[in-house]
């Protein structure tokens, strides 16, 4: 009686034993996500001649016009930031007060009107009124203008009075204001933000290890550096008889930060020769502490840069038309280069339908190489488990047709017979 041959089926995995990234970007959305702009237009504008002033003054290449209108304001936030600085400049302190109020007044008035015009072109409806005063750049134009008109009506210099000195400083904040409509340098700081996130795991590792170094060194250090105690001038005095500049914790730790970032201030050194070759392994973490994070920032910014070059190429004038190509460019990445082809006006849109995968940490690909190597040796010893199986089907179907032959032989000899 023919006895079964147990053949074992091969299955797939109930799950991959791969390693992958948690947050994986799977398309533009992910990578950078749609957010409302803080110069995006109102909902409503009914009105033609507040769309026209809308685009004159938040639309640079909207029209020829809009594009003089931002390189003018542009001018006079960098000669307004300029003006401020060399207030400050003793040098410029000789030339006469009714000169820098002149300069001040005259800027300040310019400043108005574009705030005003700004106001207007946001006044659609109360609700995106408010929301463009309370936005980033509202509320730093508005506290641009604010002290002047507060001199005037104190008639003082507010320059001399600190909280009005910190709202004067407001002002030099305003040379941020163009760079909202260079998508290069936006496309960057996401890049630098992604690049960052990405690295989360290694910077908190490396910012846990540096706490270590800072606890321990400086606790050394202390009790190393302190000397002895004196009655009479009631503070540690140093084996040369100073007072000791490791005064507590605290001053080690500030001691073992200066030295490990490499900026050496000295005015805090050890003196004793123990506290000396405490800090010889500092030198060395320095080095480390510094490259390692470089590293790590380094090559997540080229790998998300490369990715975005990869999948896709993307021109845009201003931050509206990179928000707006987000949402129809969603297979790609979207990346800004050559900013002569904007200042000429022209744009291309050339995306790819191709889906951003994320590069793995070394660590995580050597693993899942060792688990590929894994895997393929337990389907080697299924594969051979396997033949050693057909091959003893292929015995027994082998002796099944041997006696099946001779029985069909003996029949036939005895019909003969």
């Amino acid at each position: 009686m023919s006895q079964p041959i147990p053949l074992s089926r091969l299955g797939s995995p109930a799950s991959s034993r791969f390693l992958t990234e948690e947050q994986s970007p799977r398309n533009i959305e992910d990578v950078f996500p749609t957010t409302p702009l803080f110069d995006q237009p109102p909902d409503h504008i009914t009105s033609p001649w507040k769309r026209a002033l809308f685009d004159l003054l938040e639309s640079p290449t909207s029209s020829s016009s809009a594009f003089l209108v931002h390189f003018a304001s542009t001018s006079l936030i960098v000669f307004s930031a300029i003006v401020t600085i060399l207030e400050t400049v003793p040098s410029f302190h000789s030339i006469s007060p009714r000169v820098w109020f002149g300069l001040e007044t005259s800027l300040v008035l310019l400043f108005t009107v574009e705030y005003s015009a700004r106001c207007v072109a946001w006044s659609s409806s109360w609700i995106s009124l408010v929301k463009w005063m309370f936005s980033f750049y509202g509320v730093i134009d508005m506290l641009a203008i604010l002290p002047y008109y507060i001199e005037i009506m104190l008639r003082q210099d507010t320059s001399v009075l600190f909280r009005f000195s910190i709202l004067r400083m407001f002002r030099l904040l305003r040379v941020f204001r163009p760079f909202r409509y260079n998508s290069t340098i936006l496309l960057t700081i996401e890049v630098m933000y992604l690049a960052v996130r990405r690295s989360h795991h290694a910077l908190l590792a490396l910012s846990f290890f540096i706490a270590m170094v800072l606890t321990v060194f400086s606790t050394l250090l202390y009790f190393s550096e302190r000397g002895t105690w004196d009655d009479n001038l009631e503070t540690f005095i140093n084996s040369d008889g100073d007072a000791t500049q490791f005064q507590s914790i605290p001053a080690a730790a500030w001691f073992v930060l200066v030295t490990i970032t490499t900026v050496g201030y000295g005015e805090i050194t050890p003196r004793s020769i123990l506290g000396r070759l405490i800090t010889v392994p500092l030198l060395a973490f320095g080095l480390l502490l510094i490259a390692l994070p470089s590293f790590v920032l380094g090559r997540e910014f080229s790998l998300v840069w490369e990715q975005m070059a990869d999948d896709g190429v993307c021109l845009f004038h201003s931050p509206l038309q990179l928000n707006s190509a987000r949402c129809s460019a969603s297979q790609g990445f979207a990346r800004e280069h050559d900013p002569a082809v904007v200042a000429l006006g022209h744009h291309r849109l050339e995306s790819q339908p191709s889906e951003p995968l994320k590069d793995l940490s070394n660590r995580k690909l050597a693993q899942n190489q060792t688990e590929l190597s894994q895997q393929i040796s337990e389907l080697r010893a299924t594969v051979e488990m396997q033949s050693e199986m057909i091959g003893e089907l292929l015995g027994y179907l082998r002796v099944e047709g041997t006696a099946k032959g001779k029985r069909r032989e003996i029949v036939v000899r005895s019909a003969v017979s």
